[in-house]
């Protein structure tokens, strides 16, 4: 619950509006967090639901960091196969992290690597995220000259 707390208060649109204002190292990695934030949840409560579902039925996970260490291997892929999930539940769970984690962590990558949107504030009409390639602003259509390093 204290995860699901810190989440709702980075999520906050007051924080977020003071950490936009008071830094511009925040402004300029926005994505990046917010998406690092998502993952490592998503991590911790899937940790949680695997430790409380499994750690009475299967010897293997007898404390959380062993359900930490299965919900991480389990989703970068390398399943190293020392610990498994017991029962139709347990399997089933572990297809979700598959799916949903897998998905969660090649956004996040996306957003370190090659983000698709870039930050720029219209002075028309203030759209403040625009495409990547973007001429024109989507709202306004005014034509952007947005900075870049010639990379598309």
């Amino acid at each position: 619950m204290r995860i699901v707390r810190a989440l709702r208060l980075l999520r906050s649109y007051h924080l977020l509006r003071d950490l936009r204002a008071d830094s511009s190292w925040f402004r300029l990695h926005e994505d990046v967090i917010q998406r690092t934030v998502n993952l490592d949840v998503f991590i911790f409560v899937v940790t949680s639901v695997v430790y409380v579902t499994q750690h009475t039925v299967n010897p293997k996970l007898s404390n959380y960091v062993d359900a930490l260490y299965f919900t991480v291997t389990t989703l970068t892929t390398t399943g190293f196969g020392d610990i498994t999930l017991e029962g139709v539940g347990g399997r089933l769970l572990v297809v979700i992290v598959m799916f949903v984690g897998v998905g969660l962590f090649l956004r996040l990558l996306q957003a370190i690597f090659h983000p698709y949107k870039v930050r720029f504030e219209c002075p028309d009409c203030g759209l403040l995220v625009h495409d990547i390639d973007a001429v024109h602003c989507k709202h306004c259509g005014r034509i952007l000259h947005i900075r870049n390093e010639g990379v598309p």
